[in-house]
């Protein structure tokens, strides 16, 4: 069949000539020695005991098609937000959510609104639909610009989004953005606010933005994880509060029926009940935050004040070249995928030995690559 120099003519223009790119690919060279994970914003602590038991219990049922509403988990945030259950609907993760709410929101040649730096992965599902999207660059200080974000907003628009904290900065917004956002958005159009790392910006004193956007006249969707937090980033579970049962039911349609496992429900219903457990990891994450952004103060960098389970920092020389130094030493960090911020690294927290090894290889690291 004919193809043209951008790739398959069959396929849509978008997604033609694409490279894909897997974060956690372990090369071959890395396989089977001892890594220090530190770039994926994950969890270093594994599920509580009590999570793994309720799963473990479940496996003899793994016969059975599981209950994509979670209505046992959907109660029990219902309770603890507030939120009908017929609003709250669930995803493989967040990534999952925004690519669903974008499907049932964005026609062809309607226009979305995003800041320029946040998680990569929302990007791409930008380039998957092939949406119009209008890009606001982020303030000096890298914080999402909400006077830009509701400016850019036209008669085409249909959606808006924010994430808070924000990956890869670590930045929260403060109340009075979040509110000028939800009060300025017009009444039209879907404000979608992500929170994959709400229980890390509460426990750091920062906003519950749920509390917040629920007040809002016009639509809104607020999206949350059990990945970070609740360390079950394997188990794929995302959820999302919804402004009405008719944005939840689309969301609904738009994903398939058995999206969520049948491990997933029990796993993620007894994280939430075991809050002691959560209470350590997120304790545990704040010590080794504190340390790292010390540590990457003293070694001439400067950190972004984080409120999340990742430290971003500008090194002062190529981030790709001290990610590629690091990997020598058996130490994953990561870079940012974002122009004019080549020399910005990010650091997931990890247990103390891992800050340690962290921190110790990037004394050896920094000198060598600003030296080159």
């Amino acid at each position: 069949m004919a193809t043209d120099k951008q790739g398959a003519a069959y396929l849509r223009e978008n997604m033609r000539g694409l490279q894909f790119w897997n974060p956690t690919t372990i090369p071959p060279e890395e396989r089977g020695k001892e890594l220090v994970r530190m770039d994926l914003n994950e969890c270093p602590y594994p599920p509580s005991p009590k999570t793994i038991a309720a799963m473990q219990a479940h496996a003899d049922q793994l016969n059975r098609y599981p209950d994509g509403t979670c209505p046992e988990l959907g109660a029990r945030l219902s309770e603890l937000n507030d939120i009908p259950t017929a609003q709250i609907c669930w995803g493989a993760g967040s990534t999952q959510l925004l690519k669903s709410i974008m499907e049932i929101v964005i026609g062809p040649g309607q226009n979305l609104v995003s800041p320029a730096l946040l998680w990569h992965r929302f990007h791409g599902a930008y380039n998957a639909l092939a949406a119009d999207v209008t890009i606001v660059p982020n303030k000096d200080d890298t914080s999402i610009d909400i006077d830009g974000l509701v400016g850019a907003v036209g008669n085409n628009t249909r959606l808006v989004i924010a994430v808070t904290p924000n990956n890869p900065t670590g930045l929260t917004l403060t109340e009075a953005e979040l509110r000028q956002l939800c009060d300025e958005t017009p009444e039209n159009v879907l404000l979608y606010v992500d929170e994959a790392y709400h229980e890390f910006s509460v426990h750091a004193g920062g906003l519950d933005a749920l509390q917040i956007v629920k007040e809002r006249k016009g639509p809104w969707v607020v999206s949350r994880t059990f990945s970070k937090a609740y360390g079950l980033a394997g188990l794929r579970l995302g959820y999302a509060y919804c402004s009405s049962e008719e944005i939840a039911n689309a969301v609904r349609l738009i994903t398939s029926t058995f999206n969520v496992s049948a491990f997933a429900e029990v796993g993620a219903l007894a994280a939430l009940e075991d809050t002691e457990y959560r209470d350590f990891i997120l304790e545990s994450n704040a010590t080794e935050r504190r340390r790292i952004i010390d540590g990457l103060g003293k070694l001439g960098c400067k950190p972004i004040q984080s409120a999340t389970n990742f430290v971003s920092a500008d090194a002062g020389c190529s981030g790709q070249d001290v990610v590629k130094e690091m990997r020598k030493r058996g130490v994953r960090i990561g870079t940012w995928h974002d122009v004019g911020f080549e020399n910005y690294i990010r650091i997931s927290m990890g247990r103390p030995e891992d800050t340690d090894a962290c921190l110790t290889a990037l004394e050896q690291v920094l000198p060598m690559v600003r030296g080159a």
